[in-house]
């Protein structure tokens, strides 16, 4: 018997690879953005709520996240030539002090202190007054850049000790706290993500739907199959049988022709015997 050829099957395989591998570059891609977002923008929008939060409630110290104050220069009375001047615009770091701290302070120190005006000053101290037990009661700052001294500060109105300073920053962080600033770098994101996330659900169901469709065509397709090859294999059954009906009809032919009569004779001698 002679088999039948199968009938070849499209090559989709590389494709579905390629497509799948596609979509997990673009979900890599994607979720890559997502973590550098979230590395910079929410530490931004916890820092600004903890000083938003902190300023309201408490206005005898500036507002400080883990004991550190983020301070916008707003003058250039310390923009000197020492190597910690810092110039307008810049934002500073002040880690407020307690009152022990406090009288670890000296001379050449930056520190920020709050004015009689409640405005905090933050300039360098050039002196220290001292009670007769040694310790400090007060302390005389000057700006860098000023000629004159700002007078006697009490040590109490002493808030903090400048740590460090970031040029041009202090700028960017008052612009956050408009609400401009609010806006662009806090409340957009918020909305980007809220898309991104509301995105890939869709993109999700919509992937999950033509896999679905996809395995039930697929299982559909293999059903035909199954029907098909159930049919041919009755065919290859049918033409055996029939084969073998071939064989025997020309085994009796050959035996007739064996006894010297041909089958219509014997046939016939058969009838007139039975006469």
């Amino acid at each position: 018997m002679e088999q039948e050829p199968q009938t070849p099957q499209p090559a989709k395989q590389g494709g579905e690879q390629t497509a799948k591998s596609s979509r997990r570059k673009s979900d890599m891609i994607a979720l890559a953005v997502m973590i550098v977002l979230s590395v910079i923008l929410i530490p931004v929008l916890v820092i600004n709520v903890t000083l938003i939060i902190k300023g309201s409630t408490n206005r005898s110290v500036p507002p400080d996240v883990f004991g550190i104050a983020p301070l916008a220069v707003t003058s250039g009375s310390m923009d000197g030539d020492r190597e910690d001047s810092f110039a307008e615009g810049a934002l500073i770091f002040v880690r407020i002090l307690d009152d022990g701290e406090k009288q670890s302070l000296g001379e050449g120190d930056i520190v920020t202190f709050r004015s009689s005006d409640n405005v905090y000053v933050t300039h360098r101290i050039v002196s220290v007054t001292r009670d007769e037990g040694g310790a400090i009661v007060s302390v005389v700052t000057r700006g860098d850049a000023n000629a004159a001294t700002d007078g006697a500060i009490p040590l109490a109105n002493v808030v903090g000790l400048c740590t460090g300073s970031v040029g041009g920053l202090g700028d960017f962080a008052i612009f956050l706290q408009t609400p401009v600033g609010i806006l662009v770098f806090i409340g957009i994101p918020v909305l980007l993500f809220i898309a991104y996330d509301v995105t890939r659900i869709v993109l999700y169901n919509r992937k999950v739907k033509a896999e679905e469709a996809a395995n039930g065509a697929q299982q559909a397709l293999g059903e035909k199959q199954s029907e098909l090859e159930n049919a041919r294999s009755e065919l290859r059954d049918k033409e055996e049988e029939l084969a073998r009906l071939r064989a025997l009809v020309e085994a009796q032919g050959l035996n007739a022709e064996d006894d010297g009569h041909s089958p219509d004779e014997k046939n016939s001698d058969d009838i007139q015997k039975s006469t």
